[in-house]
C-alpha cells in the first residue's frame, strides 16, 4: 500500500506518541547503534537520537521517507522492505512500532532483526494484536457489502502465540502482552473517516458516492460505542513484546 505521508503526519501522530513506550522498553540507549524497523516519518527515530543513540531508520514507503528526510535531515534513513533488510550483527538494539501487522511474512522480519542484532541485543516491538479495530472493521465490512464490495483486509494481527515465532528465530522472550487500548483520533468529526481513509484505503471504492455512503454507514453503526467525549475512537488491541538475542 502506498501511504499518504501528509495525512499520516497530521492526523495520526498518536501512532508515534504511543511508540515512545516501545522505545522506553530498551532502557538506556545512549551511545548504542539502534535500528528503527519501519520508521515511517521518523518521529521515533528522532526521539531515539535525542536519547543519544546512533539510529538507522528503515521503511519501505518512499512517501513516508520523504517526510522523514525533510523533517529530520540529521538522521539516516534507508528504503528497504523489512523482509529483505539484514545487517549482520550491526545493532545493539532494535525497535518497531505499529508495523508488523502490515507484513504477511512476519517470520522473515523477525529472523532478519535477529541476524542484525549483536549478541545480547534487545528487540522491542508493538503492533496490532488479534481483534484490533474489530468494531470498526466489522462495520466497514457491512458497509462495503451494502455496495456489493468485499472487505480486503491488509492486516495480519497476532496474539500471544507470536512468542513461538520469536523463539524459533532464536530470541528469548522477556515480556509479551496482548492488551486493549481504546485510541482517540483527536480529529473531531473527521477522525474516524481519516482512520479508514488512511489505513483501509486499498479496500475502498474509487467512486466518491459509494465511498461517502460507506463512511456514513460506518459512522452510524459504531457511533454508540466509539464516539464519546466529542471525539471518535478506534478499538485498538495491541501486542507488545521485548525479546533478547
Amino acid at each position: 500500500m502506498d501511504w499518504d505521508g501528509e495525512l499520516y503526519e497530521t492526523s495520526h501522530s498518536f501512532v508515534s506518541a504511543y511508540g515512545v513506550d516501545v522505545l522506553d522498553m530498551l532502557g538506556g540507549i545512549s551511545g548504542k547503534t539502534v535500528l528503527d524497523a519501519g520508521c515511517g516519518t521518523g518521529t521515533l527515530a528522532a526521539e531515539a537520537q535525542r536519547r543519544g543513540a546512533r539510529v538507522l531508520g528503515v521503511d519501505a514507503d518512499e512517501n513516508m521517507l520523504a517526510i522523514a528526510r525533510e523533517n529530520h535531515p540529521g538522521l539516516h534513513f534507508e528504503r528497504c522492505r523489512l523482509e529483505e533488510f539484514v545487517r549482520k550483527d550491526a545493532f545493539d538494539a532494535a525497535y518497531s512500532n505499529a508495523v508488523l501487522h502490515w507484513i504477511a511474512d512476519q517470520k522473515k522480519v523477525v529472523e532478519n532483526v535477529y541476524a542484525s542484532l549483536k549478541k545480547g541485543g534487545l528487540f522491542a516491538c508493538e503492533f496490532g494484536g488479534a481483534g484490533n479495530a474489530r468494531i470498526v472493521l466489522s462495520a466497514l465490512e457491512e458497509g462495503l457489502k451494502r455496495e456489493g464490495l468485499p472487505l480486503k483486509s491488509p492486516f495480519h494481527y497476532r496474539g500471544e502465540e507470536f512468542a513461538r515465532v520469536l523463539e524459533d528465530a532464536g530470541f528469548n522472550v522477556e515480556y509479551m502482552k496482548l492488551f486493549p487500548r481504546m485510541t482517540d483520533m483527536k480529529e473531531g468529526a473527521d477522525g474516524l473517516d481519516n482512520w479508514i481513509l488512511q489505513f483501509c484505503r486499498d479496500t475502498l471504492p474509487e467512486d466518491k458516492g459509494s465511498l461517502a455512503r460507506i463512511l456514513e454507514y460506518v459512522r452510524g453503526a459504531v457511533r454508540g460505542e466509539l464516539f464519546f467525549g466529542g471525539i471518535w475512537h478506534v478499538d485498538y488491541m495491541r501486542l507488545r513484546f521485548l525479546a533478547q538475542k
